[in-house]
């Protein structure tokens, strides 16, 4: 989303609307001060109940805030808006009944979908009851919102394809191409010089995926390469990631923590793992392990909607003997590692640079903006 603000900014005028969980947090944002031609911040209020008798899912109730919407319709007004664009699955609830404007929804991830991916991995009986009614809501609410929305955009083509298979109505309405890239020029291809029999996990760990993969990483992957490779050590970056105690008895782990620059561990280390094992979506952090030239890894629901042929751009496992198998294979093996590398650069300066999608994406705004008041006449 970052990306695609800095490249829209060039493009066009950009207004912003910027939802933030602590006053605190404006602080980090100052950035989009010079980049958007205005800027709107809004602390959300605390959290609604769960509220486990309403048909609502909790999530949408969470991001039910009138001065949000209030503030949206201000903005339209006064800054004569072309488009609104939303983002995350949640914000679809304020697409407006405009003529001339059109009400674009960007989905991270299906929230429904994401909700049923995580069910396996809940241990207790009333976190599996409360995820199984929140899944129900969720799909109801979800395939009743998205009609509404002139568009559509989602990180890939399996996220449209099993949005289709609930409604094919929206045939022509989702874009899979627009929103899922990086700026590939802020990355350096790095093949030398990296640690040897060093790995890295990557990732934000308020994200429950996150936590879950490292915890299934940890427990069942990390022993068997440990046992086959007693050299490699793993390293985990992120912001707020486990307590160090917790790590403590875990041979060859280094919890580092967060990192300003994230470029610096991806130029650094000899191997990137993803183990994710439940959510939607495009993990951006493969696109900048892949732009930086360090070898991957992963799940095939970690690297969906960039990779499906184990070895082409990078290694897929699901179960845990093969995946330590990969990661023994390429620590040893720093040539098949660093031509695996050399492909998935390629893959993504030609598919993902978010130059170009962000072109493309300005150009489908103005196509929509022609349709909508060629309608409205």
């Amino acid at each position: 989303m970052y990306q695609t603000v800095h490249e829209l900014a060039r493009l066009c005028d950009l207004h912003a609307i910027v939802l933030l969980d602590l006053p605190g947090e404006r602080a980090a944002h100052r950035e989009l001060d010079q980049l958007c031609r205005s800027t709107e911040y809004l602390v959300r209020p605390p959290g609604l109940r769960p509220g486990l008798g309403s048909i609502e899912p909790h999530a949408a109730r969470e991001f039910r805030i009138p001065d949000l919407a209030w503030l949206i319709h201000r903005q339209i007004y006064m800054r004569r808006i072309d488009v609104l664009q939303l983002e995350y699955t949640m914000l679809g609830q304020y697409a407006g009944p405009f003529r001339r404007i059109p009400s674009i929804l960007f989905e991270h991830d299906v929230y429904f979908q994401s909700i049923a991916r995580r069910l396996p991995f809940m241990a207790s009986w009333t976190e599996r009851m409360q995820a199984r009614w929140e899944y129900l809501r969720a799909l109801r609410w979800e395939l009743r919102m998205l009609p509404r929305l002139d568009r559509i955009q989602v990180c890939s083509r399996d996220n449209r394809d099993y949005l289709l298979s609930f409604l094919p109505a929206l045939k022509g309405k989702i874009d899979d191409g627009f929103r899922a890239g990086i700026d590939t020029s802020r990355y350096r291809f790095h093949s030398d010089a990296r640690e040897p029999f060093t790995m890295l996990f990557l990732g934000n760990f308020r994200h429950t995926p996150n936590q879950e993969a490292l915890a299934w990483f940890l427990d069942s992957v990390l022993p068997l390469v440990r046992a086959e490779e007693p050299r490699a050590r793993l390293l985990i970056v992120g912001s707020e990631p486990p307590a160090r105690e917790s790590l403590r008895h875990r041979e060859g782990v280094e919890l580092v923590g967060f990192v300003e620059d994230v470029r610096e561990p991806l130029a650094r280390y000899a191997l990137f793992v993803c183990p994710i094992l439940s959510g939607s979506g495009v993990r951006v952090k493969l696109l900048e392990a892949f732009a930086a030239g360090i070898p991957v890894v992963s799940t095939r629901l970690g690297a969906e909607g960039l990779a499906s042929e184990d070895g082409e751009i990078c290694a897929l496992a699901d179960e845990p003997a093969a995946f330590a198998r990969h990661v023994v294979d390429l620590l040893r093996d720093s040539d098949k590692a660093t031509a695996m590398a050399a492909r998935a650069r390629q893959e993504v300066v030609t598919k993902r640079d978010m130059r170009e999608m962000t072109r493309q994406l300005v150009n489908c705004y103005r196509a929509e903006i022609t349709r909508k008041r060629a309608i409205s006449l």
